[in-house]
């Protein structure tokens, strides 16, 4: 399922095309479509369920895992890296988030600890993780969409500023120290 959100950051009018595929294996053929060209994903857990966190283990360690600015972003809890890596444009935004934290105190099965010393081990300093309740609109999700909307319009502006740097081939110019005009060279 596709939805579009639209977002301003840094005075850059921002449309994002979210795609849920909800990690169900009917999804999993037809999953290719959905992330060529994208450029986040949000890899998505339920907090309260061993077996919903090992899903998303098995797969990540398998080397498989069940945005005028426009860009794509994958919602799910399961997508094919290496498929993914292959059709993006640059370098993917990954957010892994915990969801359900609104059972946390009673049913949580994962700890919050457990999944940053993964995440950090498996897919890298660069990736983040979150805790969510769906149920419970306190503004995390909100927060989540627009983290990741700062971070691929911060890219975008980057690689333009550098695009710019290289077209014009700017001098450097260098104040240089004023020399001493010493009628005896002191």
């Amino acid at each position: 399922m596709s939805t579009y959100a639209f977002r301003s950051v840094d005075n850059c009018k921002v449309r994002l095309q979210i795609w849920d595929t909800a990690g169900q294996e009917r999804f999993r053929a037809m999953a290719p479509m959905y992330y060529r060209g994208a450029h986040a994903a949000i890899l998505v857990y339920d907090i309260t369920s061993e077996e919903s966190f090992q899903d998303m283990s098995s797969w990540v360690e398998g080397d498989e895992l069940y945005c005028d600015c426009y860009y794509n972003i994958i919602h799910t809890d399961m997508l094919h890296v290496k498929e993914l890596k292959k059709n993006m444009t640059e370098d993917l935004v990954i957010h892994v988030v915990g969801n359900k934290l609104d059972l946390a105190s009673t049913h949580r099965a994962v700890p919050l600890r457990r999944t940053q010393e993964y995440v950090a081990r498996t897919l890298g300093s660069d990736c983040h993780t979150h805790e969510v309740s769906a149920k419970e609109d306190d503004g995390a999700i909100e927060e989540l969409f627009l983290q990741i909307t700062q971070t691929l319009v911060g890219r975008k502006f980057d690689t333009e500023r550098q695009r710019y740097l290289k077209q014009t081939n700017p001098v450097m110019i260098q104040e240089t120290p004023a020399q001493s005009s010493s009628c005896c060279g002191v």
